[in-house]
């Protein structure tokens, strides 16, 4: 086996050492005096398991024989190091049959790398967000990263150099901004420290990491069109939400290419949002045939408001949620969806923001697959007048 495919070895058998605990007592030194035992030692009771000392390279180096900088040397991989295989073989051994973890603090000293980040996401009780927060976990986790999950309330927002201290602290190596707040206003105290803004667009070119919203309601569009729908409503949430911006423009967009009426109504993205705003467009009159709803919450006043009028879905009007989960298949009306990749999303965001922690210098991110239609029921022909 050559020296490079011998180093390349190590190192994977070295990242193979899993984490347990060692339960053995130290052995007192010759001579001493014996303990007076106290404690759980004293009644015969097991100590508890959060109190067992974890494995040291000294008590790997004892268990070898070897110096304790060459145990060191072996589970670092490095590769200026000349051991005989068999010693490296016992070493890495030794290290997993005492659960050998490395000590996280004095790894992130010495690479001046805290090993986590700050992921900074609106207050909201959309289940769609775990998803995205999954796919960033996950990611991270893979990479030896962790994630500090901070929540935002939505009323009361904060610029983004508002968490630029978890940076300097040393407390995060960067900062995934998934802030509700929409700005083009570049905001310097968060230029200095790594950071990426996730599901939203920030003030400065290429920190971008975002899905295709405008792809997202072309697929709303096509469908409604395909059966002859003419006239459709975006309910959506507030005006100064990125996501909201995005697919705005896109509904504008699709629908005057295809001569078709677009009306766009905001409301907060909750269920009291999407029931207040459909009853107001029930009282002023004919409603538009498809509806396209922003968020899952919002979507449950909608049909609550739908049903209360006895106006049915899906023979007077279509009704297509951009939140994709599985409840909506168990609805009285199973509703149609678009799928977003939110777990990929959130994968893309580490990634992005591992570029920039490490200086280099990249382009923002379009996350466009795997996007898809779900189809159920609640979308049909247009209906005529109402």
């Amino acid at each position: 086996m050559s020296p490079a495919k011998r180093r390349m070895r190590t190192a994977d058998r070295a990242a193979q050492v899993t984490s347990t605990e060692v339960t053995e007592p130290e052995t007192p030194p010759a001579g001493a005096p014996p303990a007076k035992l106290t404690g759980p030692a004293a009644t015969g009771t097991r100590p508890a398991a959060g109190s067992r000392r974890a494995s040291r390279l000294v008590d790997i180096a004892d268990a070898v024989g070897v110096h304790v900088s060459t145990v060191s040397r072996v589970l670092n991989g490095d590769p200026r190091l000349s051991i005989r295989q068999e010693t490296l073989e016992r070493i890495l051994d030794a290290a997993r049959t005492q659960g050998y973890r490395p000590n996280a603090l004095a790894q992130a000293l010495k690479r001046d790398r805290t090993g986590a980040f700050a992921f900074v996401i609106p207050l909201l009780r959309n289940p769609i967000w775990v998803r995205l927060q999954r796919g960033a976990l996950q990611r991270a986790a893979e990479l030896g990263y962790a994630v500090m999950i901070m929540e935002e309330p939505t009323e009361a927002a904060k610029p983004p150099g508002a968490y630029r201290y978890l940076v300097e602290e040393s407390r995060a190596d960067g900062l995934l901004l998934a802030t509700a707040l929409r700005t083009n206003k570049d905001d310097p105290a968060v230029r200095e420290v790594p950071h990426v803004y996730v599901n939203r667009r920030g003030p400065e070119r290429g920190n971008d990491v975002v899905m295709d919203e405008a792809g997202a309601v072309g697929l709303f569009v096509d469908h409604v069109a395909s059966l002859g729908h003419r006239s459709v409503v975006l309910i959506d949430g507030p005006r100064d939400v990125d996501t909201v911006h995005r697919r705005v423009a896109a509904a504008r967009r699709h629908c005057a290419s295809r001569g078709m009426s677009a009306a766009i109504r905001h409301a907060p993205a909750t269920e009291e949002g999407g029931w207040d705003v459909t009853r107001r467009m029930l009282r002023a009159g004919k409603l538009p045939t498809a509806f396209g709803v922003g968020s899952i919450n919002q979507l449950f006043g909608v049909l609550a408001a739908l049903r209360d009028a006895g106006a049915p879905v899906p023979g007077e009007v279509s009704v297509v949620s951009f939140d994709e989960d599985e409840c909506l298949a168990f609805l009285e009306v199973p509703v149609t969806s678009v799928s977003m990749p939110l777990a990929e999303l959130g994968a893309a965001a580490v990634d992005a923001l591992i570029s920039r922690v490490e200086g280099a210098r990249t382009a923002g991110v379009l996350v466009r697959e795997p996007m898809f239609l779900v189809p159920r029921a609640s979308v049909g022909p247009a209906a005529g007048p109402r």
